[in-house]
């Protein structure tokens, strides 16, 4: 197989397509917050086309990214350019036409959640499936090298076997709360059960039609239980998980920012017992402002 560029359109040219890229608060921390910013320094895509309705935002693909071929429907692209992969960074109710449209496309990289219901998402799967193809769901905490390096035994290394879990996410259940579900699948193995805690609420600032926050507690198979709570983005942004080890604890805060480690001693107080060293916190390093791109880097060796 040539490890040749692959000819890919991104369709959909909204905040994760390219426009937090033009965030200088966002830079400072995150050199790979967009698509448009991968795809247009990684050598395994060719970055050709862009998708969206908005003329504005075809302009900005046009003057600001230098992309060959800009327009405002998939039927129009396949006139000027035949992606083998399309990045879509849109609503899920659209994405099942899209594939349809796209007769060469070998892979999808998408944006979670696949559907806004079970049985959307499995028709979008099934599609995908009939037509070959691969699919990546941008669930970046899976290809962060910090966080593989936790699930691949560091954590255990560092706190031993966990004896409890606390997360929080915000902005809606199928937004942000997917991508905490996944990582607790990353961290801890599969659910086995799941149990809704308190009444949901409507969350406003989510851009999926009828997303919801609420809390909920998640029975892994191997017998630990993850308690997650919702917060209100409006008072501040958070996506965290709070691990408690037999021998310390590692908080990943910040939406994966910051990342510390409590580890066991003495107990100052009680003889013959122990503490959590939460005065003496060691950091570990952040590596999520590059795990876009490593998404990526195992997307393109898949297809090669």
């Amino acid at each position: 197989m040539t490890s040749r560029p692959l000819r890919t359109a991104l369709i959909g040219f909204g905040n994760i397509a390219a426009g937090y890229a033009d965030d200088q608060l966002t830079a400072r921390y995150y050199p790979y917050a967009t698509h448009a910013q991968v795809l247009s320094a990684h050598p395994g895509f060719e970055w050709g086309a862009v998708v969206d309705i908005s003329e504005d935002r075809l302009q900005l693909a046009r003057k600001r990214w230098g992309i060959p071929y800009v327009t405002s429907s998939v039927e129009k692209l396949m006139d000027v350019y035949q992606p083998e992969v399309a990045v879509i960074a849109t609503t899920p109710e659209v994405r099942y036409q899209i594939i349809r449209q796209l007769p060469e496309l070998r892979a999808v990289i998408v944006e979670k959640p696949l559907g806004i219901n079970e049985l959307g998402a499995r028709l979008f799967l099934d599609k995908c499936n009939q037509n070959g193809l691969t699919v990546q769901v941008n669930l970046w905490r899976r290809a962060d090298e910090t966080f593989g390096s936790l699930a691949d035994g560091q954590m255990e290394e560092l706190i031993g076997a966990p004896q409890a879990v606390i997360g929080v996410y915000g902005n809606g259940l199928l937004n942000n709360g997917t991508h905490m579900v996944d990582f607790v699948r990353m961290l801890f193995g599969e659910i086995e059960d799941v149990q809704v805690l308190g009444r949901p609420n409507a969350v406003s600032m989510s851009k999926i039609a009828g997303d919801i926050d609420v809390s909920f507690s998640l029975q892994m198979r191997s017998g630990l239980v993850v308690t997650m709570h919702s917060v209100d983005f409006r008072h501040y942004r958070e996506n965290s998980l709070d691990i408690w080890g037999e021998n310390g604890r590692i908080s990943i805060h910040n939406e994966g920012l910051g990342i510390s480690f409590y580890p066991k001693g003495e107990n100052r107080a009680v003889p013959k017992s122990f503490e959590l060293q939460h005065d003496r916190p060691r950091t570990l390093s952040s590596t999520v402002g590059k795990a876009l791109y490593h998404m990526y880097d195992n997307f393109a060796a898949t297809l090669h």
